[in-house]
């Protein structure tokens, strides 16, 4: 085989893995949120609920939480962004939601506490006129040759006062 033909057999072998690559991120389509969420469910999760409050908590949820995607939990930067504080009544508020997040995706063995994906499984009323959300936190996993991802599912607690929604945090 010549010089000349091995590298054009490299040149056709690179073009295919590219156009295979670039077809993969084509072809896959990204979560769609709430899409497991019937209108039946949602319908009777927010019923005693004014229109502001039915109408801003799915948009409203799937912000919050397409914050936390992708972004390292465990350090000072994600803790320190106003950008996740604005969620919560107050800075203590934020604390307890943080550290327990933190700690629960540890628990679950997400690596680096970054999970790369949030879906929301579920919506509930509570009987304190709170909303619990279901939710599955999906990310790579932490421990040695285990390939595929750790899953951590959680119920978050939201509640409309004074015309807007405030993440609850749980008890640490």
């Amino acid at each position: 085989m010549t010089a000349s033909s091995r590298v054009r057999l490299a040149l056709m072998g690179l073009a295919i893995l590219t156009l295979l690559s670039s077809s993969a991120c084509v072809s896959s389509s990204p979560t769609v949120w709430a899409a497991t969420i019937s209108q039946e469910e949602e319908d009777a999760a927010l019923a005693a609920l004014p229109e502001d409050a039915r109408r801003t908590l799915i948009p409203l949820s799937e912000i919050f939480y397409a914050r936390i995607t992708s972004r390292r939990f465990n350090s000072r930067a994600t803790f320190e962004d106003p950008s996740m504080r604005q969620f919560f009544p107050t800075v203590a508020a934020y604390s307890d939601y943080y550290a327990a997040l933190v700690d629960a995706l540890e628990l679950a063995n997400i690596e680096f506490a970054r999970p790369t994906r949030v879906d929301l499984l579920g919506i509930s009323s509570d009987p304190n006129g709170s909303l619990r959300i279901s939710l599955r936190f999906v990310g790579a996993n932490d421990l040695p040759l285990r390939w595929w991802n750790a899953v951590l599912l959680r119920t978050d607690e939201w509640r409309w006062e004074d015309g807007r929604w405030w993440v609850v945090p749980g008890k640490v």
